[in-house]
C-alpha cells in the first residue's frame, strides 16, 4: 500500500512542479554582498552625498569611526560639520537630533546599542514621534 501511495504522490508532484523558473534571479548575481554594517555605511554615505542637510550624531562616530565601525570613513569625507561626536549622554544627543530636525536638517542619530537608545526613550517618543501632532502640524520634520 505504501508503494502505491508514494507512486501516486510522485505523479501529483510532477503535475504541480513547474517545468521552468518563472522569476529570473540574474539580477541578484549582480548585487554586491555586504554585511549589515557595510550596508548601513553605504546608505548613510549615499544620503550624505545626495543631501547636504543629512548629518550624523553619536558617540565616537567621527574620528573613531563608531564603536562598531558603522560610520567608517564618513568623517574623513564629510568633516566635523556633518559627522558629529557627542558627549556620552544619549538623552542629550537624541534631543539635539530632534531639534536639528525641527530646524530643517536630517539627522541620523546613532546609538551604540538598543540598550543605550532606551536611555533616550523620552526624546524618541515624546519629542520626535509626537511633535508634529502636538504642534497641530506646524512642525513637520521632527
Amino acid at each position: 500500500m505504501l508503494g502505491s501511495l508514494s507512486r501516486g504522490l510522485g505523479s501529483v508532484r510532477s503535475l504541480v512542479r513547474p517545468k521552468c523558473r518563472f522569476l529570473s534571479t540574474s539580477h541578484t548575481r549582480l548585487a554586491t554582498k555586504m554585511t549589515v554594517r557595510d550596508a548601513l555605511n553605504s546608505a548613510m554615505r549615499e544620503e550624505m552625498e545626495r543631501d547636504k542637510d543629512v548629518i550624523i550624531l553619536g558617540e565616537e562616530v567621527a574620528q573613531y569611526d563608531g564603536a562598531y565601525k558603522v560610520t567608517k570613513g564618513l568623517w574623513k569625507l564629510f568633516g566635523d560639520d556633518r559627522v558629529i561626536d557627542t558627549p556620552i549622554t544619549e538623552m542629550g544627543f537624541a534631543g539635539t537630533a530632534v531639534g536639528a530636525a525641527m530646524a530643517g536638517l536630517k539627522p541620523i542619530c546613532e546609538f551604540m546599542t538598543f540598550n543605550f537608545a532606551m536611555q533616550a526613550i523620552d526624546q524618541i517618543i515624546n519629542s520626535a514621534a509626537k511633535t508634529y501632532y502636538m504642534s497641530a502640524g506646524l512642525i513637520l520634520n521632527a
